[in-house]
Protein backbone atom coordinates (compact mmCIF):
# COMPACT_ATOMS: atom_id res chain seq x y z
CA UNK A 1 0.00 0.00 0.00
CA UNK A 2 1.50 3.48 -0.66
CA UNK A 3 -0.48 6.51 -0.49
CA UNK A 4 0.13 9.72 -2.89
CA UNK A 5 -1.88 12.75 -4.21
CA UNK A 6 -2.57 14.05 -7.67
CA UNK A 7 0.16 12.83 -9.81
CA UNK A 8 2.63 15.26 -11.09
CA UNK A 9 2.11 16.15 -14.94
CA UNK A 10 4.53 16.59 -17.40
CA UNK A 11 3.33 17.76 -21.01
CA UNK A 12 6.68 16.91 -22.73
CA UNK A 13 7.02 13.92 -21.30
CA UNK A 14 4.78 10.65 -22.54
CA UNK A 15 3.80 8.57 -21.09
CA UNK A 16 3.98 4.28 -21.80
CA UNK A 17 1.39 2.23 -22.41
CA UNK A 18 1.61 -1.78 -21.47
CA UNK A 19 -0.78 -4.27 -22.73
CA UNK A 20 -2.09 -1.73 -25.55
CA UNK A 21 -4.23 -0.48 -22.77
CA UNK A 22 -3.07 0.70 -19.44
CA UNK A 23 -0.82 3.81 -19.24
CA UNK A 24 1.45 4.25 -16.75
CA UNK A 25 2.01 8.24 -14.96
CA UNK A 26 3.34 8.40 -12.21
CA UNK A 27 5.19 6.33 -9.73
CA UNK A 28 4.19 6.56 -6.53
CA UNK A 29 5.99 3.75 -4.39
CA UNK A 30 8.54 0.84 -4.67
CA UNK A 31 9.52 -1.73 -2.79
CA UNK A 32 11.50 -5.07 -2.71
CA UNK A 33 8.94 -6.88 -5.08
CA UNK A 34 8.02 -4.14 -7.48
CA UNK A 35 6.68 -0.87 -8.18
CA UNK A 36 3.51 1.03 -7.82
CA UNK A 37 2.08 3.24 -10.63
CA UNK A 38 -0.47 5.76 -11.12
CA UNK A 39 -1.78 4.71 -14.60
CA UNK A 40 -4.64 4.99 -16.75
CA UNK A 41 -7.26 2.56 -18.44
CA UNK A 42 -7.64 4.04 -21.70
CA UNK A 43 -10.24 1.70 -22.64
CA UNK A 44 -12.63 2.45 -19.84
CA UNK A 45 -10.79 6.33 -19.26
CA UNK A 46 -10.67 5.51 -15.25
CA UNK A 47 -7.62 5.85 -12.84
CA UNK A 48 -5.87 2.46 -12.01
CA UNK A 49 -2.81 1.32 -10.30
CA UNK A 50 -0.60 -0.84 -11.89
CA UNK A 51 1.99 -2.90 -10.14
CA UNK A 52 5.17 -4.14 -11.92
CA UNK A 53 7.08 -6.53 -10.86
CA UNK A 54 11.11 -5.57 -10.69
CA UNK A 55 13.10 -6.82 -13.12
CA UNK A 56 14.59 -10.23 -12.28
CA UNK A 57 17.27 -10.12 -9.76
CA UNK A 58 21.31 -11.53 -11.17
CA UNK A 59 21.64 -14.06 -10.83
CA UNK A 60 22.14 -15.72 -6.70
CA UNK A 61 25.37 -17.30 -6.02
CA UNK A 62 24.94 -21.65 -6.87
CA UNK A 63 22.29 -21.04 -9.56
CA UNK A 64 23.01 -21.56 -12.86
CA UNK A 65 21.32 -22.41 -16.12
CA UNK A 66 18.56 -24.56 -16.08
CA UNK A 67 17.99 -24.48 -12.25
CA UNK A 68 17.78 -20.49 -12.21
CA UNK A 69 15.60 -20.03 -15.15
CA UNK A 70 13.29 -22.87 -12.89
CA UNK A 71 13.46 -20.84 -10.37
CA UNK A 72 12.26 -17.57 -12.21
CA UNK A 73 9.30 -19.89 -13.76
CA UNK A 74 8.46 -20.89 -10.24
CA UNK A 75 8.48 -17.05 -8.69
CA UNK A 76 6.31 -15.90 -11.89
CA UNK A 77 3.76 -18.76 -11.20
CA UNK A 78 3.69 -18.08 -7.18
CA UNK A 79 3.27 -14.29 -8.32
CA UNK A 80 0.06 -15.08 -10.26
CA UNK A 81 -1.42 -17.58 -8.18
CA UNK A 82 -1.56 -15.25 -5.54
CA UNK A 83 -3.35 -12.62 -7.51
CA UNK A 84 -5.68 -15.16 -8.79
CA UNK A 85 -6.72 -16.29 -5.09
CA UNK A 86 -6.89 -12.52 -4.52
CA UNK A 87 -8.99 -11.49 -7.29
CA UNK A 88 -11.38 -14.11 -6.32
CA UNK A 89 -12.67 -12.78 -3.47
CA UNK A 90 -15.30 -10.38 -4.20
CA UNK A 91 -16.38 -8.36 -1.46
CA UNK A 92 -17.04 -4.26 -1.14
CA UNK A 93 -13.72 -4.02 1.59
CA UNK A 94 -11.59 -5.55 -0.91
CA UNK A 95 -9.67 -3.99 -3.10
CA UNK A 96 -10.57 -5.72 -6.50
CA UNK A 97 -8.05 -6.82 -8.79
CA UNK A 98 -8.61 -5.85 -12.47
CA UNK A 99 -6.35 -7.62 -14.46
CA UNK A 100 -2.83 -9.05 -14.90
CA UNK A 101 -0.04 -9.84 -17.75
CA UNK A 102 3.31 -9.62 -18.89
CA UNK A 103 4.99 -6.34 -20.31
CA UNK A 104 6.26 -7.62 -23.43
CA UNK A 105 8.30 -4.89 -23.87
CA UNK A 106 10.34 -5.88 -20.23
CA UNK A 107 8.57 -9.21 -19.71
CA UNK A 108 7.78 -8.26 -16.29
CA UNK A 109 4.38 -9.37 -14.70
CA UNK A 110 2.44 -6.83 -13.51
CA UNK A 111 -1.29 -6.65 -11.91
CA UNK A 112 -3.88 -3.58 -12.61
CA UNK A 113 -5.45 -2.73 -9.36
CA UNK A 114 -8.30 -0.58 -7.76
CA UNK A 115 -7.10 3.20 -6.75
CA UNK A 116 -8.25 4.18 -3.68
CA UNK A 117 -9.12 7.75 -2.28
CA UNK A 118 -9.41 7.98 1.91
CA UNK A 119 -7.50 7.77 4.88
CA UNK A 120 -5.60 5.39 6.15
CA UNK A 121 -6.47 4.09 10.02
CA UNK A 122 -3.31 4.32 11.37
CA UNK A 123 -3.67 7.88 9.95
CA UNK A 124 -5.95 8.41 11.93
CA UNK A 125 -5.25 7.25 14.90
CA UNK A 126 -1.85 8.65 14.93
CA UNK A 127 -4.09 11.97 14.37
CA UNK A 128 -6.25 11.90 17.37
CA UNK A 129 -5.73 13.18 20.36
CA UNK A 130 -6.60 10.67 23.33
CA UNK A 131 -5.69 12.33 26.00
CA UNK A 132 -8.65 14.99 25.27
CA UNK A 133 -11.55 13.12 22.44
CA UNK A 134 -12.50 9.66 22.47
CA UNK A 135 -12.93 7.58 19.25
CA UNK A 136 -17.36 6.68 19.81
CA UNK A 137 -17.75 3.33 20.61
CA UNK A 138 -20.14 3.13 17.68
CA UNK A 139 -17.42 3.81 15.32
CA UNK A 140 -15.05 1.75 16.36
CA UNK A 141 -17.70 -1.11 16.05
CA UNK A 142 -18.75 -0.12 12.80
CA UNK A 143 -14.80 -0.49 11.72
CA UNK A 144 -14.59 -3.81 13.48
CA UNK A 145 -17.89 -5.47 11.77
CA UNK A 146 -17.29 -3.90 8.67
CA UNK A 147 -13.58 -6.06 9.09
CA UNK A 148 -15.06 -8.84 10.26
CA UNK A 149 -17.36 -8.94 7.33
CA UNK A 150 -14.34 -9.15 4.76
CA UNK A 151 -12.86 -11.72 6.98
CA UNK A 152 -15.49 -14.14 6.63
CA UNK A 153 -15.70 -13.78 3.21
CA UNK A 154 -11.67 -14.36 3.06
CA UNK A 155 -12.27 -16.99 5.22
CA UNK A 156 -14.34 -18.97 3.12
CA UNK A 157 -11.96 -18.69 0.69
CA UNK A 158 -9.41 -20.82 2.08
CA UNK A 159 -7.59 -17.61 2.88
CA UNK A 160 -5.87 -16.00 6.22
CA UNK A 161 -4.71 -12.52 6.19
CA UNK A 162 -2.03 -13.09 8.45
CA UNK A 163 -1.38 -9.30 8.78
CA UNK A 164 -4.28 -7.38 9.79
CA UNK A 165 -3.27 -4.17 11.29
CA UNK A 166 -4.10 -0.24 11.13
CA UNK A 167 -1.80 0.81 8.25
CA UNK A 168 -3.53 -2.45 6.30
CA UNK A 169 -6.98 -0.61 7.06
CA UNK A 170 -8.20 2.18 4.51
CA UNK A 171 -11.53 4.51 5.21
CA UNK A 172 -12.81 5.83 1.88
CA UNK A 173 -15.75 7.45 0.88
CA UNK A 174 -19.08 6.17 1.96
CA UNK A 175 -17.94 5.02 5.27
CA UNK A 176 -16.77 1.90 3.50
CA UNK A 177 -13.71 -0.12 5.15
CA UNK A 178 -11.10 -1.42 2.67
CA UNK A 179 -8.92 -4.03 3.90
CA UNK A 180 -4.93 -4.04 2.21
CA UNK A 181 -2.35 -5.96 1.54
CA UNK A 182 -3.41 -9.55 0.87
CA UNK A 183 0.72 -10.17 0.07
CA UNK A 184 1.32 -12.49 3.18
CA UNK A 185 -1.95 -13.54 3.06
CA UNK A 186 -1.71 -17.67 3.66
CA UNK A 187 -3.43 -20.25 1.12
CA UNK A 188 -4.87 -22.57 2.81
CA UNK A 189 -5.40 -26.39 1.27
CA UNK A 190 -2.74 -25.74 -1.35
CA UNK A 191 -0.68 -28.65 0.07
CA UNK A 192 3.50 -27.70 0.02
CA UNK A 193 3.31 -25.35 -2.99
CA UNK A 194 5.77 -22.67 -1.61
CA UNK A 195 4.77 -18.67 -1.83
CA UNK A 196 6.36 -15.97 -3.34
CA UNK A 197 5.37 -13.66 -0.44
CA UNK A 198 7.12 -15.91 1.56
CA UNK A 199 10.78 -15.30 0.43
CA UNK A 200 12.32 -12.35 2.40
CA UNK A 201 9.53 -11.11 4.14
CA UNK A 202 8.52 -11.37 8.04
CA UNK A 203 4.93 -12.62 8.20
CA UNK A 204 3.06 -10.29 9.94
CA UNK A 205 3.42 -7.27 12.52
CA UNK A 206 4.59 -7.60 15.97
CA UNK A 207 2.03 -5.80 17.88
CA UNK A 208 -1.25 -7.20 16.14
CA UNK A 209 0.19 -10.73 15.79
CA UNK A 210 -1.33 -13.88 17.54
CA UNK A 211 0.06 -16.07 19.91
CA UNK A 212 0.59 -18.96 17.42
CA UNK A 213 1.60 -16.95 14.58
CA UNK A 214 4.28 -15.16 17.23
CA UNK A 215 5.72 -18.85 17.95
CA UNK A 216 5.67 -19.81 14.31
CA UNK A 217 3.23 -22.04 14.36
CA UNK A 218 0.48 -22.54 11.93
CA UNK A 219 -2.21 -19.97 11.78
CA UNK A 220 -5.65 -19.91 10.74
CA UNK A 221 -8.65 -17.86 10.61
CA UNK A 222 -8.51 -17.42 14.30
CA UNK A 223 -5.39 -15.35 13.87
CA UNK A 224 -6.89 -12.83 12.12
CA UNK A 225 -9.73 -12.50 14.56
CA UNK A 226 -6.66 -11.65 17.32
CA UNK A 227 -5.58 -9.16 14.86
CA UNK A 228 -8.53 -7.32 14.74
CA UNK A 229 -9.15 -7.28 18.36
CA UNK A 230 -5.54 -5.80 18.45
CA UNK A 231 -7.14 -3.36 16.00
CA UNK A 232 -9.84 -2.32 18.32
CA UNK A 233 -8.24 -2.00 21.77
CA UNK A 234 -6.02 0.36 19.43
CA UNK A 235 -8.44 2.40 17.71
CA UNK A 236 -10.78 2.67 21.49
CA UNK A 237 -7.60 3.90 23.60
CA UNK A 238 -4.83 4.94 21.42
CA UNK A 239 -2.62 1.74 22.25
CA UNK A 240 -2.51 -2.26 21.30
CA UNK A 241 -3.14 -4.29 23.70
CA UNK A 242 0.09 -5.10 24.53
CA UNK A 243 3.09 -2.58 24.63
CA UNK A 244 7.11 -4.29 24.70
CA UNK A 245 9.51 -3.32 27.93
CA UNK A 246 12.97 -3.66 28.21
CA UNK A 247 12.96 -7.40 28.74
CA UNK A 248 10.26 -8.94 26.97
CA UNK A 249 8.67 -7.88 23.36
CA UNK A 250 5.50 -7.61 21.89
CA UNK A 251 5.73 -11.46 20.56
CA UNK A 252 6.86 -12.68 24.97
CA UNK A 253 3.22 -10.76 25.91
CA UNK A 254 1.38 -12.14 22.76
CA UNK A 255 2.42 -15.81 24.48
CA UNK A 256 2.76 -15.42 27.63
CA UNK A 257 0.59 -12.36 29.39
CA UNK A 258 -3.23 -11.92 29.91
CA UNK A 259 -5.11 -9.03 27.38
CA UNK A 260 -6.01 -6.12 29.83
CA UNK A 261 -9.13 -5.38 30.53
CA UNK A 262 -9.56 -2.19 27.97
CA UNK A 263 -12.20 -0.46 30.53
CA UNK A 264 -8.96 -0.23 32.65
CA UNK A 265 -8.25 2.36 29.79
CA UNK A 266 -11.39 2.84 28.60
CA UNK A 267 -14.19 3.26 31.41
CA UNK A 268 -16.54 4.18 29.41
CA UNK A 269 -16.85 0.97 27.17
CA UNK A 270 -19.49 -1.16 27.41
CA UNK A 271 -18.95 -5.03 28.97
CA UNK A 272 -19.69 -6.28 26.84
CA UNK A 273 -17.16 -5.12 24.69
CA UNK A 274 -14.61 -6.08 26.95
CA UNK A 275 -15.66 -9.29 27.19
CA UNK A 276 -15.95 -9.57 23.09
CA UNK A 277 -12.35 -8.15 23.20
CA UNK A 278 -10.87 -10.57 25.73
CA UNK A 279 -12.68 -13.87 23.83
CA UNK A 280 -11.19 -12.30 20.63
CA UNK A 281 -7.56 -12.35 22.66
CA UNK A 282 -7.64 -15.66 24.06
CA UNK A 283 -4.56 -17.63 23.86
CA UNK A 284 -5.87 -20.79 22.64
CA UNK A 285 -7.04 -19.99 18.80
CA UNK A 286 -9.66 -22.56 19.00
CA UNK A 287 -11.62 -20.86 21.88
CA UNK A 288 -11.95 -17.75 19.55
CA UNK A 289 -15.25 -16.88 17.89
CA UNK A 290 -15.01 -17.04 14.47
CA UNK A 291 -15.69 -13.61 12.40
CA UNK A 292 -18.92 -13.90 11.55
CA UNK A 293 -19.70 -14.40 15.23
CA UNK A 294 -17.54 -11.25 15.83
CA UNK A 295 -19.82 -9.56 12.97
CA UNK A 296 -23.13 -10.37 14.63
CA UNK A 297 -21.08 -8.87 18.19
CA UNK A 298 -20.57 -5.86 16.98
CA UNK A 299 -23.40 -5.02 15.00
CA UNK A 300 -25.66 -3.73 17.93
CA UNK A 301 -23.03 -1.14 19.23
CA UNK A 302 -23.18 0.30 15.73
CA UNK A 303 -27.15 0.16 15.79
CA UNK A 304 -27.22 1.89 19.36
CA UNK A 305 -25.48 4.98 18.48
CA UNK A 306 -27.54 7.89 20.10
CA UNK A 307 -26.10 9.90 17.30
CA UNK A 308 -25.90 10.42 13.47
CA UNK A 309 -22.76 10.15 10.93
CA UNK A 310 -21.19 13.53 10.38
CA UNK A 311 -21.54 15.79 7.38
CA UNK A 312 -18.40 17.28 7.09
CA UNK A 313 -15.93 16.65 4.67
CA UNK A 314 -14.60 14.31 7.56
CA UNK A 315 -18.12 12.82 7.68
CA UNK A 316 -18.05 10.86 4.26
CA UNK A 317 -15.53 8.29 6.01
CA UNK A 318 -18.03 7.47 8.68
CA UNK A 319 -17.57 3.97 8.98
CA UNK A 320 -21.23 3.49 10.05
CA UNK A 321 -22.40 5.23 7.01
CA UNK A 322 -23.06 1.90 5.17
CA UNK A 323 -24.89 0.77 8.02
CA UNK A 324 -26.96 3.76 9.58
CA UNK A 325 -27.60 4.65 5.16
CA UNK A 326 -27.76 1.85 3.53
CA UNK A 327 -27.52 2.49 -0.41
CA UNK A 328 -28.09 5.82 0.79
CA UNK A 329 -25.15 7.52 -1.04
CA UNK A 330 -23.01 10.86 0.75
CA UNK A 331 -24.29 12.63 3.34
CA UNK A 332 -27.22 15.69 2.61
CA UNK A 333 -24.16 18.32 3.38
CA UNK A 334 -21.34 16.17 1.75
CA UNK A 335 -23.19 16.64 -1.97
CA UNK A 336 -20.64 18.83 -3.21
CA UNK A 337 -17.78 19.02 -6.25
CA UNK A 338 -15.35 16.40 -4.95
CA UNK A 339 -11.45 17.53 -4.64
CA UNK A 340 -9.40 17.41 -7.23
CA UNK A 341 -6.54 16.70 -4.99
CA UNK A 342 -7.37 13.58 -3.09
CA UNK A 343 -5.40 11.65 -0.88
CA UNK A 344 -4.62 8.22 -2.90
CA UNK A 345 -4.37 4.86 -1.74
CA UNK A 346 -2.74 2.00 -3.91
CA UNK A 347 -3.51 -1.27 -2.10
CA UNK A 348 -1.89 -4.14 -4.00
CA UNK A 349 -2.18 -7.62 -3.16
CA UNK A 350 1.27 -7.99 -3.47
CA UNK A 351 2.37 -4.58 -2.15
CA UNK A 352 6.18 -3.62 -0.95
CA UNK A 353 6.45 -2.26 2.86
CA UNK A 354 5.22 1.16 2.88
CA UNK A 355 8.99 3.63 2.83
CA UNK A 356 10.10 5.37 5.96
CA UNK A 357 8.42 9.03 6.86
CA UNK A 358 10.82 11.57 5.56
CA UNK A 359 12.13 14.17 7.87
CA UNK A 360 10.91 17.37 8.02
CA UNK A 361 7.91 19.07 5.57
CA UNK A 362 8.06 18.45 2.25
CA UNK A 363 8.80 21.08 -0.38
CA UNK A 364 5.98 22.36 -2.26
CA UNK A 365 5.64 22.01 -5.70
CA UNK A 366 7.12 25.11 -8.26
CA UNK A 367 4.76 27.85 -9.48
CA UNK A 368 2.84 27.24 -12.30
CA UNK A 369 4.44 29.26 -15.11
CA UNK A 370 2.51 30.46 -18.33
CA UNK A 371 4.13 28.75 -20.66
CA UNK A 372 3.63 25.16 -18.42
CA UNK A 373 0.13 26.00 -18.57
CA UNK A 374 -0.15 26.35 -22.42
CA UNK A 375 1.45 23.41 -22.24
CA UNK A 376 -1.15 21.24 -20.08
CA UNK A 377 -3.64 23.20 -21.79
CA UNK A 378 -2.73 21.46 -25.25
CA UNK A 379 -2.20 18.50 -23.78
CA UNK A 380 -5.99 18.54 -21.65
CA UNK A 381 -7.67 19.28 -25.11
CA UNK A 382 -6.10 16.41 -27.11
CA UNK A 383 -6.53 14.24 -24.45
CA UNK A 384 -10.57 15.06 -24.18
CA UNK A 385 -10.67 15.01 -28.17
CA UNK A 386 -9.35 11.18 -27.50
CA UNK A 387 -11.61 10.99 -25.60
CA UNK A 388 -9.55 10.42 -22.49
CA UNK A 389 -11.36 12.87 -19.71
CA UNK A 390 -9.56 11.88 -16.46
CA UNK A 391 -6.05 11.90 -18.16
CA UNK A 392 -7.30 15.54 -18.75
CA UNK A 393 -9.04 16.45 -15.82
CA UNK A 394 -6.33 15.31 -13.83
CA UNK A 395 -3.59 17.13 -15.77
CA UNK A 396 -5.67 20.06 -15.49
CA UNK A 397 -6.08 19.61 -11.50
CA UNK A 398 -2.83 19.63 -10.55
CA UNK A 399 -1.59 22.65 -12.90
CA UNK A 400 -4.07 24.51 -10.34
CA UNK A 401 -2.84 23.26 -7.64
CA UNK A 402 0.58 24.99 -8.85
CA UNK A 403 -1.22 27.90 -10.27
CA UNK A 404 -0.24 31.06 -7.88
CA UNK A 405 -1.20 33.79 -10.47
CA UNK A 406 -5.28 34.11 -10.00
CA UNK A 407 -5.60 34.71 -13.50
CA UNK A 408 -3.92 32.00 -14.65
CA UNK A 409 -5.36 29.67 -12.02
CA UNK A 410 -9.21 30.70 -13.16
CA UNK A 411 -8.08 29.65 -16.98
CA UNK A 412 -7.44 26.28 -15.69
CA UNK A 413 -10.41 25.98 -13.85
CA UNK A 414 -11.91 26.82 -16.66
CA UNK A 415 -10.32 24.48 -18.86
CA UNK A 416 -11.53 21.67 -16.31
CA UNK A 417 -14.91 22.81 -16.21
CA UNK A 418 -15.09 22.40 -20.19
CA UNK A 419 -13.67 19.19 -19.77
CA UNK A 420 -16.09 17.85 -17.25
CA UNK A 421 -18.49 19.15 -19.46
CA UNK A 422 -17.69 17.26 -22.53
CA UNK A 423 -17.22 14.13 -20.26
CA UNK A 424 -20.58 14.38 -19.03
CA UNK A 425 -20.02 14.91 -15.55
CA UNK A 426 -22.55 18.03 -15.29
CA UNK A 427 -22.99 18.39 -11.67
CA UNK A 428 -18.77 18.93 -11.20
CA UNK A 429 -18.52 20.90 -14.29
CA UNK A 430 -21.28 23.30 -12.96
CA UNK A 431 -19.53 23.45 -9.87
CA UNK A 432 -16.73 25.19 -11.33
CA UNK A 433 -18.68 26.84 -14.05
CA UNK A 434 -20.42 28.78 -11.91
CA UNK A 435 -18.08 30.96 -9.60
CA UNK A 436 -16.18 31.27 -12.65
CA UNK A 437 -19.16 32.90 -13.67
CA UNK A 438 -20.02 35.33 -10.78
CA UNK A 439 -16.37 36.22 -10.49
CA UNK A 440 -16.12 37.03 -13.99
CA UNK A 441 -19.23 39.73 -13.80
CA UNK A 442 -18.60 40.94 -10.53
CA UNK A 443 -14.80 42.20 -11.59
CA UNK A 444 -15.64 42.65 -15.76
CA UNK A 445 -19.61 43.16 -15.99
CA UNK A 446 -22.18 41.32 -17.25
CA UNK A 447 -21.05 41.60 -21.36
CA UNK A 448 -17.70 40.01 -20.43
CA UNK A 449 -16.67 36.94 -23.05
CA UNK A 450 -15.56 35.19 -20.38
CA UNK A 451 -18.48 35.84 -17.93
CA UNK A 452 -21.00 34.59 -20.91
CA UNK A 453 -19.11 31.62 -21.64
CA UNK A 454 -19.61 30.69 -18.15
CA UNK A 455 -23.02 31.09 -17.70
CA UNK A 456 -24.22 29.83 -21.31
CA UNK A 457 -22.12 26.15 -20.06
CA UNK A 458 -23.31 26.64 -16.59
CA UNK A 459 -27.01 26.79 -17.87
CA UNK A 460 -26.42 23.88 -20.69
CA UNK A 461 -25.40 21.92 -17.18
CA UNK A 462 -28.44 22.81 -15.72
CA UNK A 463 -30.78 22.08 -18.27
CA UNK A 464 -28.84 18.52 -17.99
CA UNK A 465 -29.64 18.06 -14.26
CA UNK A 466 -33.11 18.73 -15.44
CA UNK A 467 -33.17 22.54 -13.53
CA UNK A 468 -35.25 24.30 -15.87
CA UNK A 469 -35.71 27.41 -13.29
CA UNK A 470 -32.25 27.74 -12.64
CA UNK A 471 -31.49 26.69 -16.37
CA UNK A 472 -33.31 29.76 -17.40
CA UNK A 473 -31.64 32.23 -15.05
CA UNK A 474 -28.61 31.85 -16.07
CA UNK A 475 -29.16 31.83 -19.63
CA UNK A 476 -30.57 34.64 -18.71
CA UNK A 477 -27.26 36.44 -18.29
CA UNK A 478 -26.37 35.67 -22.04
CA UNK A 479 -29.36 37.32 -23.11
CA UNK A 480 -28.70 40.56 -21.72
CA UNK A 481 -25.67 41.03 -24.32
CA UNK A 482 -26.43 42.01 -27.83
CA UNK A 483 -23.71 41.08 -30.00
CA UNK A 484 -22.54 42.85 -33.06
CA UNK A 485 -23.49 40.90 -36.41
CA UNK A 486 -19.53 40.28 -37.09
CA UNK A 487 -18.85 38.25 -34.07
CA UNK A 488 -19.72 35.03 -35.43
CA UNK A 489 -18.80 32.63 -31.92
CA UNK A 490 -21.14 35.72 -30.02
CA UNK A 491 -24.27 35.53 -32.03
CA UNK A 492 -24.23 32.00 -32.32
CA UNK A 493 -24.45 31.37 -29.20
CA UNK A 494 -27.10 34.50 -28.21
CA UNK A 495 -29.84 32.95 -30.91
CA UNK A 496 -28.91 29.36 -29.25
CA UNK A 497 -29.65 30.91 -25.67
CA UNK A 498 -33.16 32.73 -27.27
CA UNK A 499 -33.86 28.97 -28.77
CA UNK A 500 -33.32 27.16 -25.82
CA UNK A 501 -35.25 29.65 -23.64
CA UNK A 502 -38.46 29.78 -26.26
CA UNK A 503 -38.07 26.04 -26.04
CA UNK A 504 -37.70 25.89 -21.70
CA UNK A 505 -40.94 28.17 -21.24
CA UNK A 506 -42.71 26.27 -23.57
CA UNK A 507 -41.77 22.82 -21.46
CA UNK A 508 -42.78 24.92 -18.25
CA UNK A 509 -46.57 26.13 -20.04
CA UNK A 510 -45.41 29.47 -19.99
CA UNK A 511 -46.50 30.50 -23.43
CA UNK A 512 -47.00 33.51 -23.19
CA UNK A 513 -43.25 33.95 -22.32
CA UNK A 514 -42.27 31.27 -24.68
CA UNK A 515 -44.33 33.63 -27.42
CA UNK A 516 -42.60 36.42 -26.27
CA UNK A 517 -38.98 35.01 -26.67
CA UNK A 518 -39.75 33.67 -29.57
CA UNK A 519 -40.51 36.52 -31.28
CA UNK A 520 -37.74 38.29 -30.13
CA UNK A 521 -35.52 35.44 -31.21
CA UNK A 522 -36.84 36.25 -35.00
CA UNK A 523 -36.49 39.88 -34.64
CA UNK A 524 -32.95 39.04 -33.32
CA UNK A 525 -32.28 36.55 -36.28
CA UNK A 526 -33.46 38.59 -39.14
CA UNK A 527 -30.76 41.19 -37.16
CA UNK A 528 -27.64 39.23 -37.45
CA UNK A 529 -28.22 36.63 -39.93
CA UNK A 530 -30.90 38.32 -42.60
CA UNK A 531 -34.19 38.36 -43.73
CA UNK A 532 -33.10 35.15 -46.01
CA UNK A 533 -31.86 33.14 -43.96
CA UNK A 534 -33.36 29.70 -44.13
CA UNK A 535 -33.87 28.66 -40.22
CA UNK A 536 -36.18 31.44 -40.06
CA UNK A 537 -39.06 29.01 -41.59
CA UNK A 538 -38.42 26.91 -38.87
CA UNK A 539 -38.76 29.96 -36.24
CA UNK A 540 -42.38 30.59 -37.58
CA UNK A 541 -43.55 27.37 -37.92
CA UNK A 542 -43.20 27.21 -33.90
CA UNK A 543 -44.40 30.28 -33.33
CA UNK A 544 -47.45 29.43 -35.13
CA UNK A 545 -48.38 26.35 -32.84
CA UNK A 546 -47.69 28.31 -29.84
CA UNK A 547 -49.78 30.86 -31.04
CA UNK A 548 -52.42 28.24 -31.69
CA UNK A 549 -52.01 26.75 -28.22
CA UNK A 550 -52.63 29.84 -27.00
CA UNK A 551 -56.22 29.84 -28.52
Amino acid sequence: MVQGGTPSFDAGVPARVIADRYRLHTPIGAGGMGEVWQAYDERLDRRVAVKMMLAESPVPPGFQGAAFEETLQIRRARFLREVQITAGIEHLGVPAVYDTGVDEASGRLFVVMQLLQGRELQTFIDETDYESETVPVSWAAAVGAQIASVLDTVHHHDVVHRDIKPANLMLTPGGVVKVLDFGVAALRGVGTLPRLTQVGMTVGTPPYMSPEQSLANAVGPAADVYALACVLHELLTGKPPFIPDDSRSHMWHHVHTQPPPIRVLRPDAPADIEKLLLGMLTKESEQRMDAMAVYDALLPFVHASTGTPATTDEGILDPRLPFLRPFGGRAPSSRVAPSYTPTVVIPSPLAPPPAAAPQGPEPGPAALTEQEADAVSDRAAQLAQDGQFTQAADALAEAIARAADPELREGMQFSLAQVKFLAGSHREALALFEPLAHHYTDRYGAGDEQAQLCWYYAAQCRMELGEATAAIQAFNHVSESTPEPDDEDATNRYLDVLARLMSLHAAAESLPQALHVGDWLRSETVRLRGSDWPGLGQIDTYLRCLRQDLG
